[in-house]
């Protein structure tokens, strides 16, 4: 079997990540366990490709066995909206960059937990003897020589390194949420912003939130999914994709980075803020010459993009 050169460009990293469920080459739908073939076609362009298409490539850089991603990519189209106040506008504009905080950092203490601890026993259970199975069954080439009180200990010592490396993975990772609604929506407003006469919303959509950070495979970019924690568990490598059905109400769509060299309590990332923002929209609290204000802040960033007053201030007739 040929070796791969590990050759990964970051325009083969991009094409992996926007083409992950599919073959770049025949748009064949990869399955669990399915080998994709990362590489370059003659032309030099780079191709992510299935077992069919493997001979179209004339250098094969990687292998991959895929595995479906933890999240929902929404389309491109798709409205994002994010709610703050007018000295964090002024800060974005300024650092013409996002501000992710750390996961550990968010008022929500169920930021990357797996589940609830009074149904820990059952988690415990299931990945002792998953540890238990993998120890007594080593790949191919390899024996395991271990008794079963020596099996029994290195499963728990695997469990209790998963549990570090949860807590771990808290502190090393950061997030910028927003709120997928075609709307303004009156509930964000007042959960985002105490309905503050100096707050705004920046309205976006995913592609343009994608392209503005630079297409950056590492920032991965998804919809949450909301888990009933008394019947379910986040999965192991799941858990910031994962919050409770109590906040359902937040749609929430979440920009992802791991960063293990960071060390402080949020990270500002680059972004094209021309590219980001299609619209700012004041709130509805907001006095008549604050809407002129945001305007005035934003071409002096020169950013171009329009600034409205809320539409939650339309007269309605009877």
């Amino acid at each position: 079997m040929e070796q791969p050169t590990e050759r990964i460009t970051l325009e083969l990293r991009q094409l992996e990540n926007e083409h992950h469920d599919s073959c770049s080459y025949c748009g064949y739908q990869f399955k669990e366990a399915d080998t994709a073939h990362l590489g370059y076609l003659d032309n030099g362009s780079p191709a992510y490709v299935c077992e069919k298409c493997f001979e179209q490539l004339s250098e094969l850089a990687a292998r991959r066995y895929f595995m479906k991603k933890p999240y929902e990519v929404p389309d491109e189209s798709v409205l994002l909206w994010r709610y703050l106040d007018f000295t964090k506008f002024v800060n974005l504009l300024s650092s013409k960059a996002l501000y992710f905080p750390r996961a550990d950092q968010f008022e929500d203490t169920f930021e990357g937990a797996k589940g609830l601890k009074g149904n820990k026993e059952k988690w415990d259970s299931f990945y002792l003897d998953f540890f238990r199975e993998a120890v007594r069954n080593p790949p191919p080439g390899h024996n395991c020589e271990l008794t079963d009180d020596e099996i029994d200990k290195e499963a728990q010592r695997l469990l209790q390194s998963m549990e570090a490396g949860g807590q771990h993975s808290r502190t090393r990772t950061f997030v910028s949420c927003w709120h997928e609604n075609e709307h303004e929506s009156e509930a964000m407003w007042r959960l985002y912003s105490s309905f503050l006469p100096n707050a705004l919303t920046i309205r976006s959509t995913y592609g343009r939130l994608y392209r503005s950070l630079g297409k950056n495979p590492s920032i991965k970019i998804g919809r949450v999914q909301y888990l009933d924690l008394n019947k379910q568990y986040a999965g192991v490598n799941d858990a910031f994709w994962r919050k409770r059905k109590s906040f359902e109400h937040e749609r929430e769509v979440r920009a992802v980075l791991m960063d293990h060299k960071e060390t402080g309590l949020g990270k500002l990332v680059s972004c094209d803020l021309k590219e980001l923002i299609e619209e700012v929209i004041v709130s509805p609290m907001a006095p008549p010459w604050f809407e002129n204000l945001v305007a005035d802040v934003s071409e002096k960033y020169g950013l171009e993009a329009k600034v409205s007053g809320s539409r939650l201030n339309d007269e309605p007739f009877f």
